[in-house]
């Protein structure tokens, strides 16, 4: 771990994404207050999810022909600026309404759809070791989320109660600041430049070359064996991801019978699990293959949440969970590294973003049909059976990729030396 955040210029994407993580952590905990105080609704809950939600299914795929087009180091710059300033308005919602608070949410959701495919696609050109560093750099860059994950939510309690939503816009938008910043100060490599120059390229007009770039990274993803099988795994755990965001507090007070005190232990010892969980897979990310990775954290993971979501059944209190929510983190901590290592390995570079983007966006599918499902079924079903989904669509998206793969396939797990090349075929 320590070895990689050496590296000058992953060191600067590393503390960069801390600080503006951090930054996010904090306003995710102002927002919701502050709409749940002026409201007390939770379909104008529902709404902040649609403007988080929406812009990843209808832009996320899309955005990945402009990461693959433009120097992403720019690119992420521009972005983080663009973010620092979306967040402004935030400090007149006393003069002008809530409805600032969803425009900016969902500006802010739409411009960010360009920096999470930028940053994996980029990463791979910052590491001195290559593709043999990606699964330890990218459990390092879990050990930040999970970090800020912890930090933030804390700090955010203590900025909303003492200078109000217009405080928390305003450190969010200043940790945007530093992370572009940060950006600057990471020497700029050299790109292979997409290719632009065939006649029929020249003579389609700029929407026609857009759906043919966009077209060309999904062929990638689907004739691509191993991407395929993330595109599955994807989509099948986001139904569960989403039933659960929308059902986890319905289940920590009526499964647990625990109150808002139970609840942010709960959450607390989620961002432990997962600082925990991201560490050891960074530790031991060198002796690691992130196939076989993927695999067995996806069996674990779901073997875990199915205990963790159904012993309340038996036993309907909140220690066990506690317990659990730790040991967890880390089959989650592999499933996250093992997942973009995947992507950035089985890709050349100059399809990476369209990649990064297409899985992304269909997984938002995913996550937003179980988000509405929760809301619909949640209605008249036991949160618990609604749960078991979760786990078991775990253990179910795991098999999938097994058996997608191949048995051979898995053994050899030659990700890293065939990888680029049978995506440069399928291209």
């Amino acid at each position: 771990m320590l070895s990689v955040l050496r590296q000058r210029d992953y060191g600067l994407l590393w503390f960069g994404g801390f600080i503006s993580m951090l930054g996010d952590f904090v306003l995710f905990v102002a927002v919701p207050y502050e709409i749940y105080r002026r409201t007390g609704s939770t379909v104008a809950m529902a709404g902040m999810s649609l403007a988080f939600l929406l812009p990843n299914i209808l832009l996320g795929s899309v955005a990945g022909v402009y990461v693959d087009r433009w120097d992403r180091r720019r690119l992420m710059i521009v972005v983080n600026l663009l973010q620092a300033l979306s967040l402004l308005p935030l400090l007149f919602v006393n003069d002008l309404g809530l409805w600032v608070i969803y425009a900016v949410l969902l500006t802010e959701s739409c411009i960010s759809q360009l920096f999470g495919p930028a940053r994996v696609a980029l990463m791979p050109s910052l590491l001195s070791g290559g593709k043999e560093e990606l699964l330890t750099a990218n459990a390092t860059l879990g050990v930040s989320h999970h970090l800020a994950r912890l930090i933030g939510p804390a700090v955010g309690g203590v900025i909303v109660a003492t200078g109000g939503l217009g405080a928390v816009a305003i450190i969010d938008s200043a940790s945007f600041v530093v992370s572009a910043g940060m950006l600057t100060l990471i020497r700029a490599r050299p790109r292979v430049p997409h290719p632009r120059d065939s006649l029929e390229h020249a003579a389609a007009s700029a929407w026609r070359r857009l759906a043919n770039e966009w077209r060309d990274g999904l062929r990638v993803v689907w004739h691509q064996p191993v991407l395929r099988a993330l595109l599955v795994f994807g989509t099948i755990t986001a139904i569960g991801e989403g039933l659960t965001i929308t059902l986890f507090v319905v289940w920590t007070t009526d499964a647990l019978h625990s109150d808002a005190t139970g609840y942010g232990w709960v959450l607390a010892t989620q961002a432990i699990g997962g600082l925990a969980g991201a560490l050891v897979i960074a530790r031991l990310g060198a002796r690691l293959r992130p196939l076989p990775l993927l695999i067995g954290s996806a069996l674990a993971f779901g073997a875990i949440d199915l205990v963790l979501f159904t012993y309340p059944v038996v036993y309907p209190y909140i220690g066990p969970a506690l317990v659990m929510l730790v040991i967890v983190g880390v089959p989650g901590a592999g499933l996250g590294a093992a997942t973009t290592t995947l992507q950035q390995s089985e890709t050349q570079d100059s399809h990476r973003g369209r990649v990064v983007s297409a899985i992304s966006a269909v997984a938002g599918i995913g996550a937003l049909v179980g988000t509405v499902s929760a809301g619909i079924l949640g209605e008249f079903l036991p949160v618990i059976l609604l749960l078991i989904v979760q786990g078991s669509g775990y253990l179910i998206a795991g098999t999938a990729v097994a058996l997608m793969v191949g048995r051979r396939r898995i053994a050899a797990d030659a990700v890293v030396t065939t990888g680029v090349g049978s995506a440069v075929d399928d291209g």
